[in-house]
């Protein structure tokens, strides 16, 4: 109680107004409650009120459209600030040129290589060209500081793969200054060359176009042309075919590169961003993100993402995800959980390894997302939450631990990738034994092993259930060696597994490149940090994905 001067009485003390700077020194409030799945309510609808009471009516709180859109507008503009200073997933001007001069200096390698190849064969050279066209992230201008850049080689019809390509332009690569950590990976279902350009990393797959004058052609985008060309070279330019529609369809450029850097950060943070283990891949966050887009050409970037949750939270899968009204007559295998069709002719759904358990952290993570973005009235929003890395050691008891090892980093790079590209065989055996997996895609790697090595660490949801690790990777090695190349890297490679349980939780690092991190000599016990040796680079098993 205080004196009331004026009065001569005492008078109830007021309370301290609730500022937006004593909110924020008081620290953020909690996150709100992640509202329980849709599915509880198939059981049938909720009991009703006793008879003759009143049930309570909603209260309904209206803004004024002035209001509503100055908060819309303040926290488009927090978000924004979010992913340039403190996600730092926004590139400088200085990255982006330096990227703008790889793919410049490529393009003239090209060109010279397509007029050696001619002159060599007695061709006309001058008629002759080549050219270089990028696609995923880069090209939809979503590429983070440490991303890689996605471009394709195309070359005329005299210039061959194995010859022209992996050894006449590969000694034209090597003999370059700028260029490094050069290698090619001609057994892969889309062969290509990986390398360094100036220290930006370049995947650079090949096209062999039925022509001559090849850039001329293919800057002319004839369908019939494309038609002609072989399947690996027709998988490399569905990259390029999708990027283009993409573009067509999204009414505002900008909101919607803001919008789709958003949904990598968050797929990336929460786990859910690698097609490999049955989750995203760029080409997924991209049609979705384009869908959302077209259906709301003037919402704001904090409305697209709120929007993005909202929709496919409550989206009744498998329903496909479609910008055009054009569906494919047939799903794969794996795409039936998620499907999401490529916004291309003909249609085609996107490839995908969805399955029963990572379909489920996909929707549980959705559904988190739209509670967390649905109180639009929220001006002081922590961006951070959304975005938290996900708690793989508070979640899980158990986990499998897969150590994949090679006896060199170039021989380990291609052997991560072979076995990566049969995980989804494991998860399904592991499904199969009403055992829940979730794939942690991050890869770390044990430095009391002697051998370069890779660690996957998955979090596993089972009871009563007896888990014989050495019978799990018998069957799990039919599908590894099942043809010559996986018989060749399995007699130098070498796969374990083993059930680990976790003593303390595992610590979560934000989100970084493999390529800026730096080799760390931690102990065993501390594999719960996100750990990785410059010389290793994961392989991208498929050209079809954008970012």
């Amino acid at each position: 109680m205080v004196l009331d001067r004026a009065a001569g009485t005492s008078a109830p003390r007021r309370p301290e107004p609730r500022t937006l700077a004593s909110m924020r020194a008081r620290g953020p409030p909690p996150p709100p409650p992640i509202p329980p799945s849709p599915r509880m309510y198939l059981r049938g609808p909720p009991p009703l009120p006793p008879p003759g009471t009143i049930p309570p009516r909603p209260i309904i709180i209206r803004l004024d459209p002035a209001t509503a859109q100055r908060m819309d507008m303040l926290r488009s503009v927090s978000l924004i600030k979010f992913l340039r200073d403190d996600a730092r997933v926004v590139p400088s001007e200085e990255e982006e040129q330096r990227r703008e001069r790889v793919v410049s200096e490529l393009e003239k390698i090209v060109m010279d290589w397509a007029k050696q190849v001619a002159f060599d064969q007695g061709e006309q050279h001058w008629i002759t060209t080549g050219t270089v066209l990028t696609f995923g992230s880069y090209a939809l201008g979503v590429y983070g500081p440490e991303s890689d850049i996605d471009a394709v080689c195309v070359g005329p019809c005299i210039a061959s793969l194995q010859h022209h390509f992996f050894v006449v332009l590969r000694q034209m690569l090597e003999a370059r200054p700028e260029v490094s950590d050069l290698h090619s990976i001609e057994s892969a279902r889309v062969p290509l060359m990986r390398f360094k350009f100036n220290g930006v990393s370049v995947d650079f797959p090949y096209v062999q176009l039925p022509v001559i004058n090849a850039a001329e052609a293919i800057h002319a985008f004839d369908p019939r042309l494309l038609e002609k060309v072989d399947g690996a070279s027709w998988r490399c330019l569905s990259g390029v075919r999708v990027n283009r529609e993409i573009m067509q369809f999204v009414p505002n450029m900008k909101k919607f590169q803001v919008l789709l850097r958003c949904l990598k950060l968050w797929a990336r943070r929460r786990g859910i961003h690698c097609h490999l283990v049955g989750f995203f891949a760029g080409i997924h966050l991209a049609v979705l993100g384009a869908y959302v887009c077209c259906r709301h050409p003037n919402a704001s970037v904090n409305a697209l993402l709120s929007l993005f949750f909202e929709i496919f939270s409550h989206w009744p899968w498998p329903l496909p995800v479609s910008l055009h009204d054009q569906t494919p007559l047939w799903s794969p295998d794996g795409c039936s959980l998620m499907p999401i069709v490529m916004p291309c002719f003909p249609p085609e759904f996107c490839a995908s390894s969805v399955t029963k358990s990572t379909f489920k952290k996909i929707e549980d993570e959705l559904r988190r997302g739209f509670a967390l973005t649905k109180d639009i009235r929220n001006i002081d929003i922590d961006w951070s939450w959304i975005f938290a890395p996900y708690p793989y050691g508070e979640r899980y008891e158990h986990f499998l631990r897969i150590v994949l090892s090679a006896p060199t980093t170039e021989e380990l790079r291609d052997w991560v990738g072979w076995v990566k590209s049969r995980f989804r065989n494991l998860i399904l055996k592991l499904e199969s034994l009403n055992v829940g997996c979730d794939p942690d895609p991050s890869e770390q790697v044990d430095h009391t092993i002697a051998e370069p090595n890779v660690v996957f660490l998955w979090g596993l949801m089972y009871r009563n259930t007896q888990i014989c690790t050495s019978s799990l990777k018998k069957d799990f090695m039919k599908s590894v060696i099942n043809n010559i190349y996986g018989k060749e890297k399995c007699a130098h490679s070498d796969i374990t597994m083993s059930i680990v349980s976790t003593l303390q939780p595992l610590k979560s690092l934000p989100d970084q490149s493999v390529h800026s991190q730096k080799l760390l000599n931690l102990p065993s016990l501390m594999l719960g940090f996100r750990q990785m040796n410059l010389d290793y680079q994961p392989m991208k098993q498929d050209c079809n994905a954008v970012g």
